[in-house]
């Protein structure tokens, strides 16, 4: 496909600039800065292209498509960062089909059968990319996702001093297996780096309190007692109480108090017990 490498060659200014006037159609909103990063992006990918079908690979296995794919997926990963929807950017990458094909209409002077046969390999190869650039763009929407659910775990799971030696945790939200995991994780490392006696973990925002959620809590408790600290949990509302009855579940090692406020004079009331218990040691 010399050919038509070399009419993308020769026309590669004219071909950027009628894809970004696409993007402008697809995304009116599309801002001026993200717009200057995708048209670096289209760039190279054009470029990439050109070298691509200015090789001898015509079944799309040697290095040369290799660099192509890749560049399709930073450039779909980008439209991922700048907010495009998985149907603007495979609409964006899919209208190269058009915008090509236009060109090799004008500028070439090819045979039917050529013609033909150019812009069959270039439908082909563009249909291969958007299936690379929607794959690219799920991972990079999904790796977003993550990171803000991390930012949103550690905004919602913050373990507070709010005096010496006692550290608060208040819990907010639905509390599943990786984020108990956490959250004993957190709570451990806290108590370590504030010298900790007691924590206290408040549930009053924590909707839902199972047997599962009852054994994380359980688990918690006693991994802290493995470092020398008393947990008490706080905020366990009525209905959560009915329900953990009717389960049957072993709360008996574990120190709740119905409201922050007692949970907090309860604190107090074991610190001084310990502080005492130092003092007559010594004595």
């Amino acid at each position: 496909m010399h050919g038509l490498g070399q009419i993308l060659l020769q026309s590669r200014a004219d071909v950027l600039e009628a894809w970004l006037e696409r993007l402008r159609e697809t995304v009116p909103g599309v801002q001026p800065a993200s717009l200057q990063l995708l048209k670096l992006e289209l760039g190279t990918l054009i470029e990439k292209l050109t070298g691509y079908f200015l090789t001898d690979d015509d079944d799309g296995a040697g290095p040369a498509f290799k660099s192509v794919e890749e560049q399709a997926a930073t450039t779909s990963a980008a439209c991922a960062r700048d907010g495009l929807t998985p149907m603007e950017t495979a609409t964006l990458i899919l209208s190269l089909k058009a915008i090509a094909g236009e060109l090799l209409d004008r500028e070439t002077s090819a045979k039917a059968t050529d013609l033909y046969r150019m812009r069959t390999a270039l439908d082909a190869v563009v249909d291969r990319l958007a299936l690379v650039t929607f794959a690219a763009f799920v991972e990079t929407r999904e790796e977003i996702i993550k990171r803000q659910g991390r930012a949103l775990l550690d905004l919602a799971t913050p373990a507070l001093p709010i005096w010496r030696h006692i550290i608060l945790m208040p819990l907010v939200g639905i509390i599943d297996t990786q984020r108990a995991r956490q959250v004993m994780e957190w709570l451990l490392e806290a108590l370590s780096r504030e010298e900790a006696r007691i924590a206290i973990l408040d549930v009053t925002g924590v909707p839902l309190i199972d047997s599962r959620v009852a054994l994380h809590l359980t688990k918690t408790v006693e991994a802290a007692r493995l470092l020398g600290s008393q947990v008490i949990v706080t905020g366990i509302s009525p209905d959560a109480a009915q329900t953990l009855v009717k389960l049957d579940v072993d709360l008996s090692n574990m120190i709740t108090r119905g409201s922050l406020r007692s949970g907090l004079a309860e604190a107090f009331r074991l610190l001084g017990q310990q502080s005492k218990g130092t003092t007559e040691t010594m004595i």
